[in-house]
Protein backbone atom coordinates (compact mmCIF):
# COMPACT_ATOMS: atom_id res chain seq x y z
CA UNK A 1 0.00 0.00 0.00
CA UNK A 2 2.48 2.43 1.05
CA UNK A 3 4.70 1.14 -1.95
CA UNK A 4 1.34 2.13 -4.26
CA UNK A 5 0.90 5.12 -2.46
CA UNK A 6 4.52 6.71 -3.26
CA UNK A 7 4.44 5.44 -6.69
CA UNK A 8 1.15 7.42 -7.36
CA UNK A 9 2.64 10.48 -5.78
CA UNK A 10 6.01 10.50 -8.55
CA UNK A 11 3.45 9.78 -11.09
CA UNK A 12 1.09 13.15 -10.03
CA UNK A 13 4.67 15.49 -9.88
CA UNK A 14 6.13 13.50 -13.02
CA UNK A 15 2.81 14.25 -14.66
CA UNK A 16 2.37 17.95 -13.14
CA UNK A 17 6.12 18.93 -14.34
CA UNK A 18 5.01 17.98 -18.07
CA UNK A 19 1.76 20.18 -18.27
CA UNK A 20 2.70 22.85 -16.42
CA UNK A 21 3.36 25.70 -18.35
CA UNK A 22 7.35 27.20 -18.58
CA UNK A 23 8.30 30.99 -18.91
CA UNK A 24 11.84 30.82 -20.81
CA UNK A 25 13.74 34.45 -20.22
CA UNK A 26 16.94 35.52 -21.74
CA UNK A 27 17.98 38.38 -19.79
CA UNK A 28 20.40 41.09 -21.38
CA UNK A 29 21.84 44.28 -20.71
CA UNK A 30 22.15 46.89 -23.87
CA UNK A 31 23.94 49.81 -23.83
CA UNK A 32 23.65 52.60 -26.71
CA UNK A 33 24.58 56.48 -27.81
CA UNK A 34 21.86 58.95 -28.07
CA UNK A 35 21.96 61.02 -31.22
CA UNK A 36 18.91 63.37 -31.46
CA UNK A 37 17.55 67.20 -32.70
CA UNK A 38 14.64 69.13 -31.59
CA UNK A 39 11.81 69.01 -33.71
CA UNK A 40 10.65 72.46 -33.80
CA UNK A 41 6.59 72.25 -33.50
CA UNK A 42 5.76 75.55 -33.15
CA UNK A 43 7.20 78.94 -33.66
CA UNK A 44 6.21 80.47 -30.25
CA UNK A 45 10.33 78.54 -29.72
CA UNK A 46 11.69 79.16 -33.36
CA UNK A 47 14.83 80.47 -31.57
CA UNK A 48 15.62 76.63 -30.54
CA UNK A 49 15.89 75.66 -33.73
CA UNK A 50 19.19 73.52 -34.41
CA UNK A 51 19.60 72.25 -30.90
CA UNK A 52 21.02 69.03 -30.64
CA UNK A 53 21.01 66.12 -28.30
CA UNK A 54 23.82 63.99 -27.26
CA UNK A 55 23.42 60.91 -24.68
CA UNK A 56 23.30 57.38 -23.73
CA UNK A 57 20.67 54.48 -23.19
CA UNK A 58 20.62 51.12 -20.80
CA UNK A 59 18.32 48.60 -20.90
CA UNK A 60 17.07 45.48 -19.18
CA UNK A 61 15.88 43.49 -21.64
CA UNK A 62 13.75 39.97 -20.94
CA UNK A 63 13.15 38.29 -24.15
CA UNK A 64 10.48 34.98 -23.79
CA UNK A 65 11.56 32.01 -25.98
CA UNK A 66 8.98 29.64 -24.43
CA UNK A 67 6.77 27.60 -26.09
CA UNK A 68 3.66 29.28 -24.26
CA UNK A 69 4.77 32.92 -25.29
CA UNK A 70 5.52 31.69 -29.24
CA UNK A 71 1.62 29.71 -28.91
CA UNK A 72 0.23 32.84 -27.90
CA UNK A 73 2.25 35.87 -29.63
CA UNK A 74 3.19 33.57 -32.97
CA UNK A 75 6.40 35.73 -32.45
CA UNK A 76 9.40 36.22 -30.36
CA UNK A 77 8.82 39.48 -28.36
CA UNK A 78 10.81 41.70 -25.82
CA UNK A 79 9.96 43.59 -22.98
CA UNK A 80 12.03 45.20 -20.30
CA UNK A 81 12.82 48.42 -18.82
CA UNK A 82 15.07 51.39 -19.88
CA UNK A 83 16.44 54.74 -18.57
CA UNK A 84 18.06 57.13 -20.67
CA UNK A 85 19.95 60.41 -20.15
CA UNK A 86 19.77 63.65 -22.85
CA UNK A 87 22.33 66.55 -22.36
CA UNK A 88 20.83 69.45 -24.41
CA UNK A 89 23.00 71.82 -26.79
CA UNK A 90 21.07 74.67 -26.10
CA UNK A 91 20.96 75.49 -22.13
CA UNK A 92 17.39 76.67 -22.29
CA UNK A 93 16.75 72.85 -22.24
CA UNK A 94 18.90 71.67 -19.96
CA UNK A 95 18.82 67.58 -19.10
CA UNK A 96 16.71 64.96 -19.50
CA UNK A 97 16.17 61.73 -17.44
CA UNK A 98 13.96 58.77 -18.38
CA UNK A 99 13.22 56.17 -17.23
CA UNK A 100 10.15 53.92 -18.92
CA UNK A 101 8.60 50.42 -19.62
CA UNK A 102 9.03 49.44 -23.12
CA UNK A 103 7.20 46.56 -25.27
CA UNK A 104 8.97 45.57 -28.15
CA UNK A 105 7.77 42.43 -30.85
CA UNK A 106 10.21 41.00 -33.33
CA UNK A 107 8.76 42.22 -36.88
CA UNK A 108 11.38 39.65 -38.79
CA UNK A 109 13.54 36.93 -36.75
CA UNK A 110 16.31 34.85 -38.37
CA UNK A 111 19.10 32.89 -37.02
CA UNK A 112 21.51 35.94 -36.54
CA UNK A 113 18.91 39.01 -37.71
CA UNK A 114 16.14 40.70 -36.36
CA UNK A 115 13.84 43.71 -36.77
CA UNK A 116 11.80 45.01 -34.00
CA UNK A 117 9.34 47.88 -33.17
CA UNK A 118 9.42 49.07 -29.77
CA UNK A 119 6.86 51.37 -27.59
CA UNK A 120 7.41 52.58 -24.38
CA UNK A 121 6.06 54.74 -21.94
CA UNK A 122 7.47 56.07 -18.63
CA UNK A 123 8.17 59.26 -16.42
CA UNK A 124 11.11 61.60 -17.27
CA UNK A 125 12.73 63.88 -15.00
CA UNK A 126 14.05 67.90 -16.36
CA UNK A 127 16.97 69.65 -14.70
CA UNK A 128 15.74 73.23 -16.37
CA UNK A 129 12.09 73.77 -15.90
CA UNK A 130 10.47 77.54 -17.11
CA UNK A 131 11.19 79.81 -14.18
CA UNK A 132 9.79 83.63 -15.06
CA UNK A 133 12.83 85.47 -13.02
CA UNK A 134 16.09 83.22 -14.56
CA UNK A 135 17.33 82.46 -17.70
CA UNK A 136 14.95 79.12 -17.78
CA UNK A 137 12.23 81.90 -18.79
CA UNK A 138 13.38 81.28 -22.15
CA UNK A 139 12.14 77.61 -21.66
CA UNK A 140 8.53 77.57 -22.79
CA UNK A 141 8.03 73.71 -24.05
CA UNK A 142 8.35 72.53 -20.55
CA UNK A 143 7.85 73.85 -17.09
CA UNK A 144 7.99 71.30 -14.50
CA UNK A 145 10.56 68.70 -13.44
CA UNK A 146 8.64 65.18 -13.84
CA UNK A 147 6.68 65.06 -17.06
CA UNK A 148 5.40 62.08 -18.89
CA UNK A 149 7.36 60.45 -21.36
CA UNK A 150 6.62 58.26 -24.95
CA UNK A 151 8.33 57.08 -27.41
CA UNK A 152 8.11 54.91 -30.71
CA UNK A 153 11.02 53.04 -32.33
CA UNK A 154 12.41 50.74 -34.65
CA UNK A 155 15.85 48.55 -34.53
CA UNK A 156 17.78 46.08 -36.33
CA UNK A 157 19.99 43.41 -34.28
CA UNK A 158 22.94 40.85 -35.56
CA UNK A 159 24.13 38.51 -33.58
CA UNK A 160 28.05 38.39 -33.71
CA UNK A 161 28.78 35.54 -30.72
CA UNK A 162 26.62 33.33 -28.96
CA UNK A 163 25.61 36.14 -26.14
CA UNK A 164 26.23 39.44 -27.87
CA UNK A 165 24.21 41.40 -30.84
CA UNK A 166 24.88 44.61 -32.43
CA UNK A 167 22.55 46.94 -33.42
CA UNK A 168 20.90 50.05 -34.88
CA UNK A 169 17.58 52.27 -33.96
CA UNK A 170 16.24 54.91 -35.05
CA UNK A 171 13.63 56.37 -32.33
CA UNK A 172 10.69 59.14 -31.87
CA UNK A 173 10.91 60.56 -28.14
CA UNK A 174 8.12 63.30 -26.29
CA UNK A 175 7.99 64.21 -23.02
CA UNK A 176 5.72 66.79 -21.79
CA UNK A 177 3.34 67.22 -18.25
CA UNK A 178 0.18 67.50 -20.48
CA UNK A 179 -0.39 70.83 -19.72
CA UNK A 180 -0.79 70.07 -16.03
CA UNK A 181 1.57 73.34 -15.83
CA UNK A 182 1.71 76.01 -18.62
CA UNK A 183 4.27 76.89 -20.57
CA UNK A 184 4.13 73.25 -21.85
CA UNK A 185 4.79 72.88 -25.54
CA UNK A 186 6.04 69.55 -25.18
CA UNK A 187 9.65 68.37 -26.39
CA UNK A 188 9.91 65.85 -29.23
CA UNK A 189 13.78 64.95 -30.58
CA UNK A 190 14.00 62.12 -32.85
CA UNK A 191 16.97 60.45 -32.55
CA UNK A 192 19.26 57.42 -34.28
CA UNK A 193 21.95 55.18 -31.78
CA UNK A 194 24.45 52.26 -32.13
CA UNK A 195 24.48 49.92 -29.14
CA UNK A 196 25.94 46.34 -28.05
CA UNK A 197 23.50 43.55 -26.27
CA UNK A 198 24.83 41.34 -23.86
CA UNK A 199 22.87 38.20 -22.56
CA UNK A 200 24.22 37.19 -19.37
CA UNK A 201 21.43 34.66 -18.11
CA UNK A 202 18.60 32.78 -19.26
CA UNK A 203 15.95 31.75 -16.76
CA UNK A 204 12.88 28.73 -16.70
CA UNK A 205 10.52 28.79 -14.27
CA UNK A 206 6.42 28.12 -13.65
CA UNK A 207 4.35 30.69 -15.81
CA UNK A 208 2.32 33.39 -13.34
CA UNK A 209 -1.29 34.69 -13.58
CA UNK A 210 -2.05 35.13 -16.83
CA UNK A 211 -4.63 38.17 -18.56
CA UNK A 212 -4.98 36.73 -21.81
CA UNK A 213 -8.18 36.72 -22.81
CA UNK A 214 -9.94 34.02 -25.24
CA UNK A 215 -12.64 36.05 -27.10
CA UNK A 216 -11.95 38.54 -29.55
CA UNK A 217 -14.59 41.26 -28.61
CA UNK A 218 -13.65 43.28 -25.80
CA UNK A 219 -15.51 46.48 -24.42
CA UNK A 220 -14.75 48.78 -22.30
CA UNK A 221 -16.62 51.83 -20.21
CA UNK A 222 -14.10 54.47 -19.45
CA UNK A 223 -13.66 57.77 -16.88
CA UNK A 224 -10.90 59.59 -16.83
CA UNK A 225 -9.65 63.30 -15.27
CA UNK A 226 -6.81 65.48 -15.18
CA UNK A 227 -5.52 68.67 -13.35
CA UNK A 228 -4.04 71.38 -15.42
CA UNK A 229 -3.23 75.21 -15.64
CA UNK A 230 -3.73 77.40 -18.63
CA UNK A 231 -1.52 79.97 -20.40
CA UNK A 232 -3.24 82.64 -19.09
CA UNK A 233 -4.10 82.13 -16.12
CA UNK A 234 -0.39 79.90 -15.14
CA UNK A 235 -0.61 80.03 -11.29
CA UNK A 236 -4.31 78.70 -11.25
CA UNK A 237 -5.86 75.14 -11.47
CA UNK A 238 -8.49 73.31 -13.41
CA UNK A 239 -10.31 70.21 -13.78
CA UNK A 240 -10.85 68.32 -16.96
CA UNK A 241 -12.88 65.21 -16.85
CA UNK A 242 -14.72 63.02 -18.96
CA UNK A 243 -15.55 59.75 -20.24
CA UNK A 244 -15.77 56.88 -23.17
CA UNK A 245 -16.56 53.87 -24.82
CA UNK A 246 -14.29 51.52 -26.63
CA UNK A 247 -14.92 48.37 -29.08
CA UNK A 248 -11.57 46.13 -29.26
CA UNK A 249 -11.33 43.16 -31.93
CA UNK A 250 -8.39 41.34 -31.26
CA UNK A 251 -7.03 40.18 -34.71
CA UNK A 252 -4.06 38.17 -33.77
CA UNK A 253 -2.83 36.93 -29.74
CA UNK A 254 -0.79 40.41 -29.84
CA UNK A 255 -2.94 43.19 -31.62
CA UNK A 256 -6.10 44.62 -31.31
CA UNK A 257 -7.92 47.41 -33.46
CA UNK A 258 -10.10 49.55 -31.81
CA UNK A 259 -12.60 51.91 -32.28
CA UNK A 260 -14.41 54.56 -29.20
CA UNK A 261 -15.90 57.95 -28.50
CA UNK A 262 -15.28 60.02 -25.86
CA UNK A 263 -16.74 62.99 -23.72
CA UNK A 264 -14.88 65.97 -21.86
CA UNK A 265 -15.01 68.91 -19.88
CA UNK A 266 -12.07 71.74 -19.86
CA UNK A 267 -12.73 74.00 -17.09
CA UNK A 268 -9.09 75.48 -18.25
CA UNK A 269 -10.56 76.34 -21.39
CA UNK A 270 -14.57 77.75 -20.07
CA UNK A 271 -11.94 79.69 -17.63
CA UNK A 272 -10.14 81.14 -21.46
CA UNK A 273 -13.41 81.94 -22.84
CA UNK A 274 -14.89 83.53 -19.82
CA UNK A 275 -11.82 86.29 -19.58
CA UNK A 276 -11.24 86.36 -23.71
CA UNK A 277 -11.34 89.80 -25.59
CA UNK A 278 -12.91 88.40 -28.17
CA UNK A 279 -17.22 88.48 -26.80
CA UNK A 280 -18.07 85.99 -29.23
CA UNK A 281 -15.97 83.36 -27.17
CA UNK A 282 -17.80 83.89 -23.91
CA UNK A 283 -20.78 81.76 -25.42
CA UNK A 284 -18.72 78.98 -26.56
CA UNK A 285 -18.40 75.97 -24.77
CA UNK A 286 -15.87 73.63 -22.83
CA UNK A 287 -16.76 70.26 -23.61
CA UNK A 288 -15.07 68.41 -26.63
CA UNK A 289 -16.61 65.05 -28.47
CA UNK A 290 -14.72 63.33 -30.62
CA UNK A 291 -14.76 59.55 -32.30
CA UNK A 292 -11.08 57.86 -32.91
CA UNK A 293 -9.71 54.61 -34.56
CA UNK A 294 -6.80 52.85 -33.16
CA UNK A 295 -4.64 49.88 -32.49
CA UNK A 296 -3.19 48.08 -29.21
CA UNK A 297 -0.59 46.43 -28.18
CA UNK A 298 -1.74 43.60 -25.82
CA UNK A 299 0.94 42.27 -23.32
CA UNK A 300 -0.46 39.96 -20.49
CA UNK A 301 -1.03 43.11 -17.56
CA UNK A 302 -0.02 45.89 -20.08
CA UNK A 303 -1.63 47.51 -23.29
CA UNK A 304 0.10 50.13 -25.05
CA UNK A 305 -2.80 51.92 -27.29
CA UNK A 306 -2.51 54.53 -30.26
CA UNK A 307 -5.49 56.39 -31.02
CA UNK A 308 -6.25 58.75 -33.62
CA UNK A 309 -9.01 61.10 -33.44
CA UNK A 310 -11.58 63.70 -35.36
CA UNK A 311 -13.11 66.64 -32.79
CA UNK A 312 -17.09 66.25 -33.95
CA UNK A 313 -18.15 68.78 -31.30
CA UNK A 314 -15.81 71.65 -29.92
CA UNK A 315 -15.64 75.19 -29.70
CA UNK A 316 -12.39 76.14 -29.19
CA UNK A 317 -10.77 77.62 -32.29
CA UNK A 318 -6.75 76.93 -30.74
CA UNK A 319 -7.93 73.24 -31.07
CA UNK A 320 -7.44 71.31 -34.47
CA UNK A 321 -10.61 68.93 -35.56
CA UNK A 322 -7.70 65.89 -35.49
CA UNK A 323 -5.79 64.45 -32.91
CA UNK A 324 -4.16 61.31 -31.32
CA UNK A 325 -4.12 59.60 -28.17
CA UNK A 326 -1.07 57.46 -26.56
CA UNK A 327 -1.72 55.38 -23.44
CA UNK A 328 -0.99 52.80 -21.05
CA UNK A 329 -2.84 51.20 -19.01
CA UNK A 330 -2.61 47.79 -16.69
CA UNK A 331 -4.79 44.94 -15.54
CA UNK A 332 -5.53 44.88 -11.87
CA UNK A 333 -8.03 41.84 -12.82
CA UNK A 334 -9.54 41.06 -16.64
CA UNK A 335 -12.48 43.09 -16.19
CA UNK A 336 -10.42 46.90 -14.35
CA UNK A 337 -7.75 48.52 -15.93
CA UNK A 338 -6.11 51.81 -14.23
CA UNK A 339 -3.90 53.86 -17.09
CA UNK A 340 -2.67 57.19 -18.42
CA UNK A 341 -3.00 58.86 -21.28
CA UNK A 342 -1.62 61.18 -23.44
CA UNK A 343 -4.13 63.79 -25.63
CA UNK A 344 -2.47 65.93 -28.52
CA UNK A 345 -3.09 67.73 -31.52
CA UNK A 346 -0.22 67.11 -34.05
CA UNK A 347 3.01 67.26 -31.39
CA UNK A 348 1.40 69.33 -29.02
CA UNK A 349 0.53 67.93 -26.34
CA UNK A 350 -3.52 69.18 -25.17
CA UNK A 351 -4.13 66.96 -21.42
CA UNK A 352 -2.42 64.23 -19.91
CA UNK A 353 -4.82 62.79 -17.86
CA UNK A 354 -5.51 59.39 -15.81
CA UNK A 355 -7.90 56.52 -16.53
CA UNK A 356 -10.16 53.61 -15.37
CA UNK A 357 -11.72 51.01 -17.42
CA UNK A 358 -14.42 48.60 -17.00
CA UNK A 359 -14.19 45.54 -19.89
CA UNK A 360 -16.27 43.18 -21.09
CA UNK A 361 -15.83 40.09 -23.22
CA UNK A 362 -17.91 38.37 -25.76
Amino acid sequence: MRNTALLFCLLFLAFSARTQDIKKVAWSVSAQNINAFLLVHDKAFSYLKGTTGIGFQIDLNRVRFDETAFNYAHKKYNSGYSLQFVHFSNQVLGNAFNAAYFMEPFLINRRAFSIRIRAAGGISYETNPYNAATIDSLNIVYSTHINGYLALGLSAYVKVHKNIKVFAAATYSHFSNGNTKNPNYGVNYPNVSVGLDYTFLTTEKPCGKMYFYSEHWRYDAIVFGSNKSTSIAKLERFWVYGAGVLASYRSGLLHAWTASAEILNDQSTRYNFDHSKTESLKNNSSILSGIMLGHEFLLNRCIFSQQLGYYIFKDNPELMRIYHRWGISYKLNKQIRIGLNLNASLQRAYVFDVRLSYSFYH
